[in-house]
């Protein structure tokens, strides 16, 4: 109940110390510590706690700041703590009971330690021309964390102490002081834990004297980094000299600031942050002496925000510039770095021309790009960004080209990282005209630049390399740079790299030209380039038959321009696939293609179908013997009936004629089918080789009289029909001599026994003109035509 009360009363009081006062009330036993308080600080202590009821088994422990300390020694409920090497200048020790899981506080002590005074040190009395006292002052070191005093003890012909009743700080009368006396001064001081004295300090009143503290009338900003401070005192500021010291907030320490004198009044500062408030104080030096005033009230003022004082960086591309009057211009620009200015920028700013016709285009602040049409003739245009505390320098645009050759890459490394790449160039980068080049500007691309989007920065004129970043690996980058001159813009120069070769993602296409027994010739595209990933060194082409036991064989082809190659390999179909390779390795495999040697591919059957058409347009235009017989073989592909009325045999003039005929008798039982009819073709043909015409089953065998040597010599002896049973004869010369022979109940074979040692074959030396034309049909189905040579013109 004690406890609680005290509780509540301290809540009432508001006391910090709530529940260490109220530990009082239910004291268990005491604290001791055997060293005297305050102690030093560092030094280890011994302390004591005595409870007045223990058991053995109770645990006594210590907490110090709450931390636990087991005691070291026990003498029955006296229990022994050793704490080593204590630095808090204020700490709480509490003694617990720990028994039948309950714990409680014996007692607890407050442990008080400090330091002894440190030597007084940078004493200085000063005073000004009409005051009546001198004031001192001096460092008094570190704190001692205990009560200390000071005195000031001043021989000037007597020894009169001073007591002190500001820390650091003494008053003395100055009428205790000779004027052209000297005086010494010494300054001690002690507390329970020691004793210090500074060295004597000489000092004369003449020398003390310092000009009146000056007062800041006003404050005012010529820019975000200068500030200017109009000051005032009662002497004369001609004579003076200031000193400006300043801070940035009310709770960091003050900094000396060079200044500069303007005027007899004015002092500028130079070096400020924008957008800070500053605290200023000013304070007046004698000339030459070197004694200064007290530093005067500080005064506030705030810097004002930054404006860009760089120009930026600024590039454009340029398109139509050769097909009209107007070209378009899409300018590019580096965004200001956000430390170079305060505040947002607004937008930017195009500039075009100069004097009266000069216009301005503004821009969005949200894109790094604008768009705009110009004149063909406009040499170059002006560039900067509008913030809200000012406006950049104007930046030139280059539009004009000079025609002067650029800088030749020379070398491209890539990082090991595979994010950026070193780029460099020839570093003799001179003008043929003499124009001083300005800056180089480095572009880079993506291969193929799908998101149509083009890097860039500007480098100094004296490199000749520089590091391009925010790359991927896999990626093919077109890298070209420009030097830019007075005159102009140079010719382009450009290089293709990779930041990080990949293995391709892809596998060529491939597909056989020819296929041969042995040697197939192929060909191949290469993956897109997205696919490639990385510079192709080499190709393999692997090859299997398309036997299922066959092992596939691989072979290596060096990348080159062409894109195709020609293979040995044993005979029959093949499986051909194809695989490319960067620095990074092989890439898989493309889409497999099998092939046989007697299939053709599409240049082959090409050239044979134009190798075709020639031939048979030549013999279109020379043959016509071969034009008739390519007509009746063209009536071939059909039925005789569908194109022609079949003859009726009993019209024919050959049955007429042989009616006169007297037919022997056959010793076979069968019967010699009739003579289909024979129509008249030519009226005078003549024969110059024997007809000999032959028929399945039975055999009749015309013979004719020895081919005359004579071309125009008549024909006129009879033809003789022989058969396996005898001859009849028949005066068959008249009838034969450039007939049509027209069977529709048999189908025979008519066979030409030309002498080949005069004609030759007729299908391999076609016939020429100027020679008899025989058509002959039996059984229905037509013949090839038959060129007799005849003695007169030509007859069809």
């Amino acid at each position: 109940m004690r406890l609680w009360r005290c509780f509540i009363s301290q809540l009432l009081t508001g006391s910090v110390m709530l529940f260490v006062s109220c530990q009082e009330f239910n004291s268990q036993g005491n604290l001791s510590v055997e060293q005297p308080l305050p102690f030093l600080l560092g030094s280890d202590l011994t302390v004591y706690c005595h409870a007045n009821e223990c058991e053995r088994s109770a645990q006594v422990f210590l907490t110090l700041n709450g931390e636990r300390v087991s005691h070291q020694s026990r003498e029955k409920c006296r229990f022994i703590f050793k704490l080593v090497r204590i630095w808090e200048p204020n700490s709480i020790v509490f003694c617990k009971l720990q028994q039948d899981g309950l714990t409680t506080v014996i007692a607890w002590m407050r442990l008080v330690g400090g330091l002894p005074p440190d030597t007084p040190e940078n004493i200085t009395c000063t005073t000004t021309r009409n005051s009546s006292s001198v004031e001192c002052r001096w460092r008094e070191g570190r704190n001692t964390h205990v009560p200390t005093s000071y005195n000031v003890t001043l021989s000037s012909g007597n020894v009169t102490s001073y007591p002190i009743t500001e820390a650091g700080k003494v008053v003395l009368p100055r009428a205790a002081l000779e004027v052209d006396r000297r005086s010494w001064l010494v300054v001690s001081a002690h507390n329970r834990l020691g004793q210090s004295q500074s060295e004597t300090y000489a000092m004369r009143l003449a020398d003390m004297i310092i000009p009146h503290s000056p007062r800041i009338t006003h404050v005012y900003f010529g820019n975000f980094s200068t500030a200017i401070l109009l000051w005032d005192g009662p002497e004369d500021l001609s004579l003076l000299n200031a000193s400006v010291r300043l801070r940035t907030d009310n709770f960091s320490s003050w900094e000396p600031k060079e200044s500069t004198r303007l005027s007899r009044d004015e002092v500028k500062v130079d070096g400020l942050k924008p957008l800070t408030d500053y605290n200023f104080q000013i304070r007046a030096c004698a000339a030459g002496a070197g004694n200064c005033s007290e530093w005067s009230q500080a005064v506030t003022g705030r810097s004002p925000g930054k404006g860009p004082s760089q120009p930026l960086h600024a590039w454009r591309i340029l398109s139509n510039r050769e097909t009209s009057s107007l070209q378009d211009v899409t300018v590019l620009w580096k965004a200001p770095d956000p430390e170079s200015y305060s505040g947002q920028v607004e937008r930017y700013k195009v500039v075009l021309g100069h004097g009266p016709a000069e216009q301005e285009v503004n821009c969005s602040a949200l894109f790094s790009k604008c768009s705009l049409q110009v004149s063909s003739d406009l040499p170059a245009l002006g560039f900067s960004v509008v913030a809200s505390y000012g406006t950049s320098p104007l930046t030139s645009v280059p539009l004009r080209f000079s025609g002067e050759p650029g800088p030749e890459f020379q070398l491209a490394v890539p990082d090991a990282t595979g994010s950026a790449m070193l780029v460099s160039w020839d570093k003799a980068i001179k003008s043929t005209s003499g124009s001083e080049v300005l800056y180089c500007i480095l572009e880079w691309t993506g291969v193929p630049n799908r998101k149509n989007q083009l890097n860039w920065i500007k480098v100094p004129p004296d490199n000749n390399n520089a590091s391009i970043a925010g790359l991927t690996a896999g990626v093919r980058y077109n890298v070209t740079i420009y030097a830019v001159s007075r005159r102009g813009v140079s010719t382009p120069s450009s290089i293709l790299a990779y930041s990080g070769q990949l293995k391709p993602d892809a596998g060529p296409s491939v597909s056989v030209v020819v296929h041969r027994p042995t040697r197939l010739l192929i060909q191949w595209e290469d993956p897109a380039v997205e696919q490639q990933r990385g510079f192709i060194t080499n190709y393999t082409v692997y090859l299997r038959t398309l036997n299922m036991r066959s092992q596939e064989t691989s072979v290596v082809l060096l990348a080159g321009v062409r894109r195709q190659a020609w293979l040995e390999y044993p005979e029959g179909a093949v499986a051909i696939q194809m695989s490319a390779s960067t620095s990074a390795g092989e890439g898989p495999r493309g889409n497999p293609v099998s092939s046989r040697p007697m299939e053709s591919t599409g240049v082959t059957t090409l050239v044979l179908s134009m190798l075709a058409v020639g031939v048979f347009m030549v013999q279109l235009a020379c043959w016509r013997c071969v034009r008739r017989r390519i007509k009746q073989r063209w009536a071939l592909w059909g039925p005789y009936w569908l194109v022609e009325k079949l003859p009726q045999p009993k019209n024919s003039q050959a049955m007429k004629q042989l009616d006169t005929w007297s037919e022997p008798s056959f010793s076979r039982t069968s019967s010699d089918p009739q003579l289909s009819p024979i129509s008249l073709l030519s009226d005078e043909p003549t024969l110059q080789h024997p007809l000999k015409a032959v028929v399945d089953g039975y055999k009749p065998q015309l013979t004719a009289l020895p081919p005359a040597k004579q071309t125009n010599q008549d024909w006129s002896h009879p033809m003789e029909v022989e058969s396996s049973s005898g001859k009849f004869g028949a005066p068959l010369g008249n009838l034969l001599s450039s007939v049509e022979l027209d069977s529709s109940a048999w189908l025979l074979d008519l066979e030409l026994d030309w002498s080949r040692e005069k004609w030759g074959d007729t299908e391999e030396h076609p016939l020429s003109v100027g020679e008899t034309v025989v058509n002959v049909s039996l059984g229905g189905g037509y013949f090839p035509q038959i060129c007799i040579p005849s003695s007169g013109q030509e007859e069809e």
